[in-house]
């Protein structure tokens, strides 16, 4: 054994600390008394909790809306990522100021009972695996399925 063998046995490398990267944690405020003040701080904006109500109000119906159309259940107050569920389909339901003008113009003409649909697919190269979706009209599928358009 060398001598750098022995220096090096005798002092083992130590672990590097753990860096948190992570952001620290936020709580929910909780407002209390007339100034409505959290114990962090934070002054309430009544302004931006009516737009977050607001907002989640909207959502909320949307997915009512969207459950009764597919004669599914609304399961997004337990905190999935899934919003209405039925034994045949799971469902994320999205609503607001991004909808896909692009994407609705695409949507043909139907022909009779024809569904229309769009499919758009990504281009990843040689060796990754294609990716895509197929877009249809909420009320033209409901009538087809059988809903309630």
């Amino acid at each position: 054994m060398t001598d750098l063998d022995a220096a090096l046995a005798a002092h083992p490398p130590q672990p590097e600390a753990a860096i948190s990267t992570a952001a620290p944690r936020r709580h929910r405020h909780v407002y209390d008394g007339p100034n409505y003040n959290c114990f962090c701080g934070a002054i309430q904006d009544d302004a931006r909790s009516r737009r977050g109500r607001t907002a989640r109000n909207r959502g909320n119906a949307f997915e009512r809306e969207v459950a009764a159309k597919l004669g599914a259940k609304r399961v997004g107050q337990y905190g999935t990522e899934t919003d209405v569920a039925g034994d045949w389909i799971a469902v994320q339901c999205k609503v607001g100021g991004a909808f896909p003008e692009r994407i609705w113009r695409w949507l043909p003409p139907a022909k009779g009972d024809q569904l229309r649909a769009v499919v758009i697919g990504d281009s990843p190269g040689s060796g990754s695996k294609r990716r895509s979706l197929i877009c249809l009209d909420l009320d033209d599928f409901a009538a087809w399925y059988g809903g309630k358009p």
